[in-house]
């Protein structure tokens, strides 16, 4: 049997077209999403989570963790395989869809903490590619979304990593900042920056094994180290609290995470619009 490919999505010929699936997602004015029943046996099978906030790369960085879970031989931590994404115009807008398992559990809540953090954990254990750029898997530096940027979005479009350094660089520079790490030295990890326990499912094997499922991965990314704690510590409340302590990963330069949280918390003066952008590197105000 030939190893899973990090780039082709799961085959699933009982979804319908994307035509179908765009009509039922209208239906219900794009809200989170919409269940699939398989015809074959009448449960429900699919699950397409569908928005303007949707899109391909978010999917391709679900698909790639899952396959990255299993080959680290994780099995208490899950995510529900992709059979397909797309993206249409609709009114003007660009609304994106994936079609993934449906998975029968309960969502978590701020009382599952440790299950969460099971979660988390093993997300920023695994082991990122040497050739991975930052942002979704395999859709470059200008796919980042993280809770840094006001909105979560950098709103620039990053040609190459180093631009993405460059501009951190240069907000702690504008914001007088006293910096003296450098963000390009870290190593490069899975970062998830939303930890809302609305994202995490809990459920149950066949065989009694207790699962913990991730199910959105649109505020995940491969990211700079210090992110990680940045995230975490960031607006900070009962539960991320609870979850900080729960967790374990590298702590290298304190110093380097203090100033990246006071930028990204005087960000907020600026609104959504970029500032600092270095040489050649245009805004982008239309979002994702």
């Amino acid at each position: 049997m030939s190893s899973p490919s990090y780039y082709d999505f799961i085959p699933n010929p009982n979804l319908p077209s994307d035509e179908d699936i765009i009509a039922r997602c209208e239906e219900v004015g794009f809200s989170r999403g919409i269940t699939i029943t398989d015809p074959s046996t009448h449960s429900v099978s699919t699950w397409v989570k569908c928005g303007m906030n949707v899109t391909l790369g978010e999917a391709h960085m679900q698909h790639w963790t899952g396959i990255a879970l299993r080959e680290a031989g994780i099995s208490d931590v899950q995510v529900a395989p992709v059979f397909r994404a797309f993206s249409a115009d609709y009114r003007g807008c660009r609304i994106g869809y994936i079609a993934m398992q449906y998975i029968e559990g309960t969502d978590c809540d701020a009382n599952d903490v440790d299950l969460i953090a099971r979660a988390v954990q093993a997300l920023i254990s695994l082991r990122v590619p040497s050739t991975a750029t930052l942002g979704h898997f395999g859709s470059g530096a200008r796919s980042i979304l993280h809770s840094f940027f006001p909105g979560w979005l950098p709103n620039a479009n990053y040609r190459s990593d180093q631009d993405f350094f460059d501009h951190i660089h240069n907000i702690l520079e504008t914001l007088r900042i006293d910096f003296q790490g450098d963000i390009s030295s870290y190593s490069r990890v899975l970062c998830p920056s939303d930890f809302n326990p609305g994202n995490f499912r809990k459920t149950t094997t066949p065989d009694g094994q207790s699962v913990v499922v991730v199910l959105d991965f649109g505020a995940t990314c491969f990211m700079p180290l210090p992110f990680i704690e940045v995230a975490l510590k960031k607006d900070r409340d009962n539960f991320l609290r609870s979850l900080i302590g729960k967790i374990e990963y590298p702590r290298e330069r304190s110093e380097d995470v203090e100033a990246l949280l006071s930028a990204s918390g005087r960000l907020v003066q600026y609104g959504e619009k970029p500032i600092a952008l270095p040489l050649g590197v245009s805004s982008r105000t239309s979002g994702r």
